[in-house]
């Protein structure tokens, strides 16, 4: 009985640390906050839909330029479909330059 209650303890000694690790170490994502531009511009484009996925497509510079490209699947009441939002900013400043939207069925 000794044995096992020093194997629990041991086991539990060991996990914690790993437990608590990954809670701290969670860091939200350097594209975070361009994602949440790009469902608000799709919430205001298509009120009625319900966006039910998101996907960070990525990010490419170019310059001065820096473009994020996200992929939203929208539901609605009569149809399906996925929009693709590309987000142009100036790197230095991440001043949004243009943001273009394009529908997809895929």
């Amino acid at each position: 009985m000794k044995r096992m209650y020093r194997v629990v303890v041991f086991v539990s000694i060991i996990m914690i640390p790993l437990l608590i690790g990954t809670w701290v170490n969670a860091e939200e994502p350097e594209y975070a906050p361009w994602g949440q531009v790009a469902m608000k511009e799709v919430k205001a484009k298509y009120p009625q839909e319900k966006i039910v996925d998101y996907l960070h497509v990525g990010r490419q510079s170019e310059g001065e330029t820096t473009v994020e490209t996200f992929k939203l699947w929208l539901v609605g009441e009569k149809k399906e479909f996925g929009v693709i939002i590309d987000i142009y900013f100036k790197t230095s400043t991440q001043e949004i330059i243009e943001i273009k939207m394009k529908e997809t069925q895929n």
